[in-house]
């Protein structure tokens, strides 16, 4: 039962975003990266997220007499493919969209945390652009797109480079929609 309300809670978002950064974290390994918030009330929000079809159990190893538990984001949400995407409701398409962008959040509060910032030196930008386009139009301008990433994506580490990363969300936008100034 995935359910975009299960995600509607600080903490439990913040456990989703956290668990979205590798493959996997125990609970203890969450409390030490969300350490204001008790140990009781993560047990809570991780069973939470574990009921609503949200996290699972990835591994279990004994420690101390107990069972470790390793958690990760459920494997269709942390970045489905197009056919799962088609197979979901309405109410799991909003789950595994807020999750993408509780990820992008995640992303720029990792980087706002640095410390000193130049965001006009480190070209970091996030914009909105209103636009009409065909079909045929948006998948050629995708198609341009790719070419270029493509290229990028073979560079490696090294020679002044920055990891970088590039998000992309493409949705219509209703027609009685209130166009964005952002362009």
């Amino acid at each position: 039962m995935v359910t975009s309300a299960a995600l509607l809670h600080p903490v439990r978002l913040r456990v989703v975003q956290a668990l979205l950064t590798g493959d996997g974290l125990t609970t203890q390994q969450l409390h030490e990266r969300l350490s204001d918030v008790p140990i009781a009330t993560l047990y809570r929000h991780v069973g939470h997220l574990v009921t609503h079809g949200l996290i699972e159990v990835s591994d279990e190893q004994p420690v101390r007499g107990v069972t470790e538990k390793t958690y990760r984001v459920v494997e269709g949400l942390a970045n489905p493919s197009a056919e799962e995407l088609r197979a979901l409701s309405p109410e799991e398409l909003v789950t595994t969209f807020t999750m993408f962008t509780s990820g992008m959040t995640r992303d720029f509060s990792a980087y706002v945390d640095q410390g000193e910032l130049d965001l006009v030196e480190d070209r970091v930008s996030f914009a909105q652009a209103d636009f009409w386009a065909t079909t045929a139009e948006v998948d050629a301008f995708f198609d341009i797109v790719m070419v270029a990433l493509r290229e990028l994506m073979t560079h490696e580490q090294g020679q002044g480079r920055t990891r970088r990363v590039l998000t992309t969300v493409l949705i219509p936008r209703p027609e009685n929609a209130v166009p964005s100034d952002n362009a």
